[in-house]
């Protein structure tokens, strides 16, 4: 006979196994949005409002991908993040080159990931 807390592990690796999955299975329309956004970049007259947008992605992206243990994932998310707040912080117009760099980085890290699963 199987102990309850036993039982109850289980449950818990089972539901975090779907979460997992469930972010994996999330990740190609996570890309398809980056890449958008990443357009816009190029065509958007409000530069400060998408670079905003990329880093409240990225943020969100380095605290889930760490979680399911995508930890480089969750690495250049975090550059990333950090690299917008850096740029935000600094002289206007905004210099968004190095933040198309590091977005262009965490998304084939995004892809060699996935393939990788």
């Amino acid at each position: 006979m199987q102990a309850p807390q036993d039982s109850n592990l289980e449950k818990l690796q089972a539901g975090l196994a779907k979460i997992k999955e469930r972010f994996v299975q999330s990740m190609p329309e996570r890309v398809a949005e980056f890449d958008a956004l990443m357009d816009q970049l190029y065509e958007d007259e409000d530069t400060e409002k998408v670079v905003d947008e990329i880093c409240q992605r990225a943020h969100k992206l380095h605290g889930q991908a760490g979680s399911f243990g995508f930890a480089e994932i969750g690495a250049m998310a975090a550059k990333l993040e950090q690299n917008i707040r850096d740029v935000l912080d600094g002289p206007r117009p905004l210099n968004t080159e190095g933040i198309e760099v590091d977005l262009v980085a965490m998304l084939d890290q995004i892809d060699a990931s996935l393939n990788a699963t």
